[in-house]
């Protein structure tokens, strides 16, 4: 569970199939990419084929328009002085041609003696007269009033020259209405317009609105480039900011084309629906490739994997074993059984030896308990030994140290006892021991205890038994050299005596015996022998074996003996 997210296998697995899968999903992409552009392409060369399928009937009127200029200018060189010949001339192509309907040679002067109509034309405010003589080349003019023919034209002109001196130029007016367009557009998409242009980007004729044409047209070309001196198709946004494809036909290279506006449909534009489909086939291709293979490997491995580390955490918190075998029932991998087996085995294993520890170390325990048993009923056994010679004897210093001895027995019988019935062995409850004890002293020591005060203050304490035996001991011998030298002080009826055991709380505590000094009480003297300094040595024995030494405070009214005793944190804590 407190795994990182990037650390999960699942995780893992998604990421090294990605890194496989990239190289095959940058080379689809890159196909996917090229497919679209190659039927963009196709589909600009469709609308090519379409645009110079339309344009062909205006094509072939304006090529044998100006072929037939090029023709009456050369026609006329040797007759243009014969104003009436030069007239004959122009009308017989007229008459010829019926989708033209005037005729003209205009001199360098700007008038027109020699036209189909035999009458003078002064063509000196013409935009086409200005045109030629700014650059005496072919060119196609248009006007919505012409000024003979009062009608909308298309111009034809063609400069005359003889041995590269300049004549005039020749000019034929295609009415628009004879050049109409006549489109058979196949497929779904139709073109917005179809217009035809002169080399300075003036509209000649439209399919659409003439009026508003010129907004039709890519905003940003220019004229004399590449992509409109031959065959071709792009894409522009017009004047007024709409993208669109145009397809272009030059009718004459360099002097009038044909335009072919088309729209730019949403499903087969570069960002369009079909394009953008294209390029997320393989991306989407590649994602339900890794939820598959995540989805693959959570049902072959991940959720087997999940239920053993749920036996193992059960069999970690309750030793409990259960449901062998799940995995195979799960018809898991063969890996992950055989994995699961290997649990089984371990977890059948220890279960076996922590049993057999548990039996043994039970084994132990009661054989312990027999012992301290035992060593209990012996030592009970020699107390009252001890006691029948105290009966038999009649010296008062020898009933004196036998009792004496017969505490020490009974306090070392009391801590057997006390383990025996302790349910660790390894840790024994002081208060209890020293309640026991102090009960056992006072009742051999003091047998009336209203001759003295008695003031007992015993904590809760816990100590190995190296340590019980000989504070148990240490508390026999204090207490009854505290009774043998109490006194009654001066102010009081009674002697007193104070024991206190307390856990000072920082690992460690404190035993201390204090008794009363001042008048001796006789009753007591007559079995008590003589000090002989037994009883101190033992003190600082018992001391010594806890690790400490015992502090004695004396003042005239009281003597007090203390030892600090280091518990072990491993049993105590």
């Amino acid at each position: 569970m407190g795994l990182r997210f990037i650390d999960r296998l699942g995780v893992r697995v998604v990421a090294m199939l990605s890194i496989a899968l990239l190289p095959i999903g940058l080379i689809s992409l890159y196909q996917t990419r090229s497919v679209v552009e190659k039927a963009e392409a196709l589909t600009r060369s469709a609308y090519l084929g379409q645009t110079v399928t339309a344009t062909e009937r205006q094509s072939d009127l304006i090529h044998e328009g100006f072929a037939s200029a090029r023709v009456l200018g050369g026609a006329l060189i040797p007759v243009r002085e014969d104003i009436t010949a030069c007239s004959a001339l122009m009308r017989g192509f007229i008459r010829s041609h019926p989708a033209f309907t005037l005729a003209t040679f205009t001199e360098p002067s700007g008038i027109s003696r020699c036209n189909s109509r035999d009458v003078p034309i002064d063509l000196r405010a013409s935009d086409t007269f200005k045109d030629f003589q700014d650059d005496p080349r072919p060119l196609m003019n248009a006007t919505d009033r012409g000024r003979v023919t009062l009608q909308s034209i298309m111009i034809i002109g063609q400069p005359v020259f003889e041995g590269g001196r300049y004549l005039g130029f020749v000019t034929l007016s295609l009415p628009r209405a004879n050049a109409r367009f006549e489109p058979e557009f196949s497929g779904l998409t139709q073109p917005t317009d179809l217009v035809t242009i002169n080399d300075r980007g003036h509209v000649l004729t439209s399919m659409g609105d003439l009026t508003t044409a010129a907004d039709r047209l890519p905003a940003f070309r220019d004229l004399n480039s590449q992509l409109y001196r031959q065959f071709n198709s792009f894409r522009a946004v017009d004047k007024t900011g709409e993208p669109r494809i145009y397809s272009v036909t030059p009718i004459v290279p360099g002097v009038v084309f044909a335009v072919s506006v088309w729209p730019i449909d949403v499903t087969t534009s570069e960002d369009g629906l079909i394009s953008r489909s294209a390029m997320a086939f393989p991306l989407l291709m590649w994602m339900v490739s890794l939820i598959v293979a995540y989805f693959a490997v959570h049902r072959l491995v991940i959720r087997h994997i999940r239920l053993l580390r749920q036996k193992m955490r059960r069999f970690g918190a309750t030793y409990s074993h259960q449901e062998p075998g799940i995995l195979n029932a799960g018809r898991a991998p063969m890996e992950l059984v055989q994995m699961e087996e290997t649990f089984d085995r371990m977890v059948e294993r220890i279960t076996r030896d922590t049993a057999e520890l548990e039996n043994n170390l039970h084994e132990k325990n009661v054989l312990l308990k027999e012992v301290h048993h035992r060593v209990k009923n012996n030592l009970q056994l020699i107390a009252s030994i001890i006691n029948m010679e105290i009966r038999k004897s009649k010296a008062p210093e020898t009933r004196g140290t036998l009792r004496r001895v017969q505490d020490r027995v009974l306090g070392l019988a009391t801590v057997h006892s006390n383990l025996y019935h302790t349910a660790r062995l390894a840790n024994l409850r002081a208060d209890g021991l020293l309640e026991d004890i102090l009960d056992q002293v006072l009742k051999s020591a003091l047998p009336n205890r209203s001759e003295a005060d008695i003031e007992i203050e015993i904590e809760e304490v816990i100590l190995s038994p190296d340590q019980a035996v000989p504070l148990s001991l240490l508390a026999t011998e204090t207490v009854t050299n505290a009774i043998k030298y109490f006194g009654r002080p001066e102010g009081r009826n009674k002697p007193w005596i104070q024991i206190r055991l307390i856990n000072t709380g920082e690992g460690s505590c404190r035993f201390a015996v204090a008794n009363s000094k001042g008048e001796r009480i006789s009753s007591r003297d007559e079995d008590e022998p003589t000090g002989s300094g037994l009883g101190q040595q033992l003190i600082e024995a018992f001391a010594s074996q806890l690790g400490t030494r015992p502090e004695v405070t004396e003042d005239e009214t009281s003597y007090e003996l203390s030892i600090e005793v280091q518990l072990s944190r491993a049993r105590n804590g």
